[in-house]
């Protein structure tokens, strides 16, 4: 069925190619200002930096407006995997992965980086903590497929989220609302424009979110509970007509007890029926049983907080011939948790836990010229400047004997880096020319060099010597520190190329060429080189029936040098990370994205994905249980010592799948307006489907997602005029269990097949007042 899939995606752009060669149908559509009953509306973008129209961008992109983001129920970033196809979200202990087209980072250390550009208002964000309670009074969401190397630059491979939050307007406006729900879930929302006089306006909103913990965790508190805060403040000044000064504010808090981590007992092979080619005493891989896991215990005492703080601007200046922008700012979070690791607990002697706190504090600085006018010559160039810094304490600690994370506290390992320092520097630029009616070629290039440095001190007892001896009832627990300076300097020349034609207002085809790169870096066992992409794509974006049915196809190609991938190891002198670097893996894949509008009261949209990542050169060491398993495979690759004697092996893993990349991806959704009431009942029902998919590199039963479809449902009602709004929700209808993480390999020291979980079913009611 693959081949015989990724064989047809030639097929199925020659049928694109050929509606597209009939512009008769389309010619006679409404015109982009017509509302929504007359066809379907267009949608600006900011994909490419200056405002272009979605449909008429040569870049595979959802756009997810303000109005879809209100019926769909979205209120955090998981939610977004219903209505923005080809995005995923997943959960690493705190960190929220993104996964676009199968592409992810999961480096969710403090010196790793996303493998999906993050950004607010084009306010990149090196680590995406407390992005959940920046989705309030939003215009859009932008998800972008595919590299984007040039115009977003670092750390941009497998593409981007840019999150565009609602900005000042001409006309008074205000809104205020609330939900509730199960989970004892309370939020409230606001919001207030003012245009003070013709120069000055202001936007201020705000949104309030508590919900109970979805699991049931005695004697510990429930987790993956909610206490955010969030307020955000625009001001737009216009002294002239040329000068335009965005100036924003934004605060954001939690205050909750921590990711929900279940450690599940680890399952041995016995005599009875341990598998050929390993030994009684291995841990079985095989999928643990979960059942329902609608309560499993956890110790009292986790707890997870952060404040968020920062203070961003945007100033363009038209020079008539092109307009000069700044965007750029200051962001700090202050971030603390103690957290358990889901391994011992309920053992007389292990409580394994990190008390970890962090002080982020960083910068952001763009400028760019941009030409104005629609002749057939467009150009932009600029330069970019990031920089963080972090002190950064990882207390690697157990509290024996207590049933809680309280008491005495025995130190395992302490991670101390109190200089980390991340930099980037980069100029661009990208410039396009229509040589013949309606086609268009472009060329980019992006120089992105960047530079990571830290003191790695490290504090720590031997861990099996702790085990064994319990030297802690005695102090006589013998410690080492050692001192290691680490750097990472990586640089990189990054390409676009594309053609696109407009055969007709609304059809079009293209085709282009990227690369991308994300720096190279550090973990606590060692340092990995930078990763690169080259990505090849074809696509059509094309209205038909009087501009009712919106099809869009793409197919595309990756090359990957060098993928960073990663894993949590446990050595004797404690937890740490390993990144290491893929030798090449490769992505192939077609896309078809659906809006269709059969009349004026129904809406569908539809959207299928194909993506057949796998490793091609995928050698890394192995020992122990994992070497058993890789001469199973036969997969077992000798390394030879100068003597020619065997000093080892490597587990190659060509034809496994990286990390939450399944296959295929599904959405659907269907809403149906009813004129009821004196007012307008709408009715939506959505469902995203994927297939299998892992959450380690080795493709263990253990870490595996079968495939699943989540559903959520959401009926709205607005009376004529629209001042008011009442919503009814269920999301996740089906209740299923979704995997949001998996350590694994499982390490024996914690005991525990270690996992956490997406939210349950939820359900509620929403109303929001406008003025």
């Amino acid at each position: 069925m693959r081949e015989k899939v990724v064989s047809n995606v030639p097929s199925l752009m020659a049928v694109a190619l050929i509606l597209s060669a009939t512009p008769a149908i389309a010619q006679d559509a409404p015109s982009a200002e017509q509302g929504a009953g007359e066809g379907l509306a267009e949608i600006v973008v900011t994909a490419e930096k200056r405002p272009s129209v979605a449909q008429k961008t040569a870049i595979s992109i959802s756009v997810v407006d303000s109005e879809t983001l209100a019926k769909a129920g979205v209120a955090n970033l998981a939610d977004l995997a219903s209505v923005a196809p080809s995005v995923s979200f997943a959960q690493n202990n705190v960190a929220t992965i993104v996964s676009v087209r199968g592409i992810s980072s999961r480096d969710a250390t403090e010196s790793g980086d996303p493998a999906v550009s993050v950004s607010i208002d084009g306010f990149n964000l090196q680590r995406a903590v407390g992005l959940n309670t920046a989705m309030f009074d939003l215009e859009r969401v932008e998800v972008l497929r595919g590299p984007q190397g040039t115009l977003l630059g670092r750390n941009a491979t497998g593409g981007a989220l840019n999150i565009i939050t609602a900005k000042p307007k001409d006309e008074f406006a205000a809104y205020v609302g609330g939900e509730v729900g199960n989970y004892s879930t309370f939020a409230t929302k606001g919001m207030v424009n003012i245009p003070v006089n013709d120069w000055l306006k202001l936007r201020a909103s705000f949104q309030t979110r508590d919900h109970d913990g979805y699991r049931d965790n005695a004697p510990g508190s429930d987790a993956d509970d909610q206490q955010a805060r969030a307020a955000r403040l625009h001001l737009l000044i216009e002294p002239t007509s040329r000068l335009k000064i965005l100036l924003t504010g934004e605060y954001a808090q939690d205050h909750n007890n921590g990711p929900a981590v279940r450690g599940i007992p680890l399952e041995y092979y016995t005599a009875a029926n341990v598998p050929a080619g390993f030994l009684v005493g291995d841990v079985d891989y095989s999928e643990p049983p979960r059942g329902n896991a609608k309560s499993f215990a956890m110790p009292a005492g986790s707890y997870l907080k952060y404040k968020i703080w920062s203070i961003r601007g945007e100033i363009d200046y038209d020079l008539d011939f092109a307009t000069l922008t700044y965007q750029g700012g200051y962001r700090h979070n202050d971030f603390e948790r103690l957290g358990i690791l889901g391994g011992g607990y309920g053992t007389a002697t292990q409580n394994w836990s990190f008390l970890q706190t962090e002080k982020l504090p960083s910068w952001n600085h763009e400028l760019r010229l941009s030409s104005n006018g629609n002749g057939p010559f467009k150009w932009q160039f600029g330069g970019f400047y990031f920089q963080e810094k972090n002190d950064f304490t990882n207390d690697f600690i157990d509290f024996p004997y207590s049933p809680s994370l309280s008491g005495k506290a025995e130190r395992l390992t302490l991670f101390r880096y109190p200089d980390i320092l991340a930099r980037a520097k980069a100029v661009f630029g990208q410039a396009s020319y229509e040589v013949l009616p309606g086609l268009t070629f472009e060329l980019g290039a992006r120089y992105s060099k960047d530079r990571k440095s830290r003191t790695a001190i490290v504090t720590s007892t031997s861990l099996p010597t702790y085990l064994s001896t319990r030297c802690y009832l005695t102090n006589s627990c013998v410690y080492s520190t050692s001192i290691t300076p680490q750097k990472a300097i990586s640089s990189k020349t990054t390409y676009h190329a594309a053609a696109n034609y407009q055969i007709t207002p609304r059809n079009m085809v293209y085709a282009k060429f990227d690369t991308g790169y994300k720096a190279g870096g550090f973990s606590t066992l060692g340092s990995y080189d930078p990763e690169t992409i080259k990505a090849y794509e074809i696509g059509s974006k094309n209205r038909f029936f009087g501009n009712t049915l919106q099809v869009n196809l793409s197919a595309y190609l990756y090359d990957y040098s060098n993928q960073q991938v990663g894993q949590a190891v446990v050595t004797s002198a404690g937890v740490g990370s390993l990144i290491v670097n893929a030798g090449s893996s490769r992505y192939k894949g077609v896309e078809m994205d659906v809006t269709w509008q059969p009349t004026g009261r129904d809406r569908i949209n539809a959207y299928v994905g194909y993506n057949h990542g796998r490793y091609r050169n995928f050698a890394t060491s192995v020992s122990g249980q994992l070497l058993r398993l890789a001469q199973i495979e036969g997969a077992a690759i000798p390394v030879l010592a100068p003597n020619g004697s065997v000093a080892g092996y490597n587990y190659q893993l060509a034809g496994k799948t990286p990390p939450q990349s399944p296959d295929w991806t599904v959405n659907f959704g269907y809403e149906h307006d009813f004129d009821v009431f004196g007012g307008t009942l709408t009715p939506k029902f959505q469902t995203h489907y994927e297939s299998k998919s892992y959450f380690s590199f080795y493709n263990l039963g253990l870490d595996k997602q079968d495939g699943y479809h989540r559903s959520d449902a959401v009926l709205t009602f607005e009376p004529e005029g629209k001042k008011w709004q009442i919503s009814a929700f269920v999301r996740n209808i089906e209740n299923k269990l979704i995997l949001a993480n998996v350590q694994s390999p499982p390490n024996t020291t914690f005991g525990t097949y270690r996992e956490q979980y997406q939210a349950p079913r939820t359900y509620g009611l929403s109303f929001t007042h406008n003025w």
